[in-house]
């Protein structure tokens, strides 16, 4: 078809052959916006015809582009390849990164486009059902733009649609509820979170007065079940089999009902995915079905516990970290190899695969995976070479933070993938976001992997933006509560006395800090000179994830020697310098909000406010407690003692005839006087 043309412009009006079809609704909105948004000249009229045509000659979701005169047709078999096909025109003809929305890469824009290669199609894909699983999506569900929630997860949707998925598991919880039917509107097959079987709704949120026990309520899950099926049925969606408790934890821990041992919990779980199974056969025949094998699951599957049907898609998880390896449930942390667990029924199987993660204490939530692209690479290439690639779900957390990852997974997926090494992912990555400084930046993502602290005696085993922020509070709630111990740190530091732990810590910590501290400053000083497009994409892709690192790292450390010196002490007035420390530490943390408060991009000023998992504003306050703590031990009982003695002219403080004249200094101000004044002394 090289010598056809078809002029793009604002005088282009994209059409679809039947607008009661939701996917090719949102498909014509897509790519007519998109044109808007590159063309800026109106030319003739002419039209782009989006179709679903049963005797197109093409397979499956495979689309097809044909030119006519003054008309061009986007014809598929399903709605979903027209959706593909729009998109395609998008990005290879109007040259719409797949990521603009959340990366904010600006289109170029032309008087028309001459279009004359008609000649794209669907990518060869090895992996069948390929999926984001948006999960622990808390900036997201606090977040509006353009004042709504609802775009919002569109533009989830367009992205992931534009990465190549077909599946999507919209949420957790009542998000998931919210967002199943919009997702469908986009073309996207549903599949269910781990702890939703079969998509239905949480029984503690149903029966808030019930226990969540199975073997107490039978008829109340049974009925759950079946709702959510025939709200589902005949729409592509992809049934999780399986229990898990409410809160995404084991069922036993909440049902007293008897005493759980290995046996007892498999006869529970195997006697309900029976009836799962056989419920979605009878009510949705042909669905295709699949069982997460995670978390307990994963023990009691290798122990020969558990029965599978021969029919569904087994779903194996990685550590959390990234690593194909089971994950750590609390202290016990057994790493058993996923990839080559055998397989003699010949099952499809598929992966939950981590770039995003919340729930280990360690991981990453707000920043960049604290595993490098290339562990990445190495690891779903291995997914592909064990046949674990029938369904791949990549937790995407809030999307925005993590593109680099999701895009090399998206890579993967095709036919032709092969593994990365860093320096190759990066140039493409920086090499397509940035105009200038590339080997710069490049460099600077390097270095991110080489600073990063080891928790663990695994070279995995690292720590992403959530670790210093989750020990910071611990230390302080073990130090004011009196404890000889911090809670939920024995992954970490083993069962030893707070004192013992945060020499640990600081051990492990304190060889990385200068890396981090020169990382940051690299960083501040590449943005200084970058244009402003390329400053705010890595302000907002790559300082964050920085700032988030170098800064409580460094906090953490400050609270360890808060800590230590505070045990140490004989007279009040050695609580002067963990007091400064103190203040030290909560400025440092303080950092991190304002840098999000004060992004360079106005678009994602309130993105981060409502973290609840680094809870960034939660430690800055355990923070400002800790220095009032530390004051009010060292400091006289009316907080003017260390303000007469260090800080007040000489006869200023011994006048005492109306004791003072003024009320005490803040915390914040004393700080500042007392390094002002001791400065040689501190």
């Amino acid at each position: 078809m090289a010598n056809k043309e078809f002029i793009i412009s604002r005088g282009t009006v994209v059409t679809a052959s039947d607008f009661r079809d939701s996917v090719l609704k949102n498909a014509t909105m897509i790519l007519q916006r998109d044109i808007e948004r590159v063309t800026t000249k109106n030319s003739a009229k002419n039209q782009i015809k989006l179709t679903v045509d049963s005797n197109v000659a093409v397979n499956g979701d495979e689309f097809q582009i044909s030119v006519s005169g003054d008309s061009v047709t986007v014809a598929a078999k399903t709605s979903l390849g027209v959706m593909y096909g729009a998109l395609a025109i998008s990005r290879e003809v109007l040259k719409i990164d797949d990521s603009w929305y959340f990366m904010d890469t600006l289109p170029k824009s032309q008087p028309f486009i001459r279009w004359t290669n008609f000649d794209s199609q669907l990518p060869k894909y090895q992996t069948k059902y390929r999926g984001w699983f948006v999960n622990d999506e808390l900036l997201i569900r606090g977040w509006k733009d353009h004042d709504s929630q609802r775009y919002v997860w569109q533009r989830v949707f367009e992205t992931a649609l534009r990465v190549g998925c077909n599946v999507i598991v919209p949420g957790t919880d009542v998000q998931s509820q919210i967002n199943r039917n919009p997702a469908k509107e986009f073309g996207l097959m549903i599949n269910h979170h781990h702890a939703e079987p079969l998509g239905a709704k949480m029984f503690a949120r149903e029966y808030p007065t019930l226990t969540a026990s199975f073997t107490k309520y039978p008829d109340l899950f049974r009925k759950l079940w079946r709702d959510a099926i025939m709200d589902q049925k005949g729409t592509p969606t992809i049934y999780s089999l399986g229990f898990r408790g409410q809160g995404d934890k084991p069922f036993w821990l909440d049902d007293d009902s008897r005493k759980w041992d290995d046996q007892a919990i498999a006869d529970v779980i195997n006697g309900i995915i029976k009836e799962q199974y056989d419920m979605v056969k009878k009510l949705d025949p042909g669905a295709p079905m699949a069982l997460n094998i995670y978390g307990e699951l994963t023990s009691l599957y290798s122990k020969g516990l558990i029965d599978v049907p021969d029919d569904i898609i087994e779903i194996w998880a990685d550590s959390g970290y990234g690593k194909m390896v089971s994950r750590r449930q609390n202290l016990d942390n057994p790493r058993n190899p996923v990839l080559d667990v055998p397989n003699p029924r010949h099952r499809e199987r598929g992966v939950y695969y981590h770039v995003a993660f919340h729930d280990l204490q360690a991981s990453n939530f707000l920043g960049l995976l604290s595993n490098s692209p290339e562990f990445v690479s190495d690891q779903l290439t291995k997914v592909r070479e064990n046949h674990f690639d029938t369904l791949e779900l990549i937790n995407t957390g809030n999307i925005k933070p993590h593109i680099l990852f999701l895009r090399e997974a998206a890579k993967s997926w095709l036919a032709d993938y092969q593994a990365r090494d860093n320096q190759t992912i990066l140039e493409d990555y920086v090499n397509t976001y940035y105009s200038d400084h590339q080997s710069e930046i490049v460099n600077l993502y390097q270095q991110y992997w080489q600073a990063i602290v080891q928790y663990g005696s695994h070279p995995d085993e690292t720590a992403g933006d959530e670790f210093a922020p989750y020990l910071i509070r611990r230390i302080i709630k073990a130090w004011v509560s009196h404890h000889d111990k911090m809670t939920d740190t024995g992954w970490v530091v083993g069962d030893v006395p707070v004192g013992e732990a945060v020499k640990k810590l600081n051990d492990m910590i304190a060889p990385k800090l200068p890396a981090w501290q020169q990382l940051k400053t690299a960083v501040k000083q590449l943005l200084l000179v970058l244009n402003q497009q390329d400053a705010k994409t890595l302000y907002g892709d790559f300082y964050l994830s920085v700032l988030y690192q170098a800064n409580s790292l460094k906090a953490l450390q400050l609270t360890i020697q808060v800590y230590q010196l505070g045990h140490s002490v004989k007279t009040s007035d050695d609580y002067l310098q963990p007091f400064l420390l103190a203040d030290e530490a909560y400025q440092t943390v303080k950092e991190i909000v304002f840098a999000q408060d004060h992004h360079l991009s106005t678009k994602w000023y309130d993105f981060y406010k409502n973290d609840g998992y680094d809870d960034i504003p939660l430690t800055v306050n355990k923070l400002r407690f800790l220095r009032q703590y530390i004051r009010a031990l060292g400091d006289g009982d009316d907080e003017d003692v260390w303000e007469r003695k260090f800080i007040k002219a000489p006869a200023e403080a011994r006048v005492m005839t109306l004791w003072t004249t003024s009320r005490e200094m803040s915390d914040e101000k004393l700080a500042k006087k007392l390094r002002e004044r001791l400065i040689d002394k501190l």
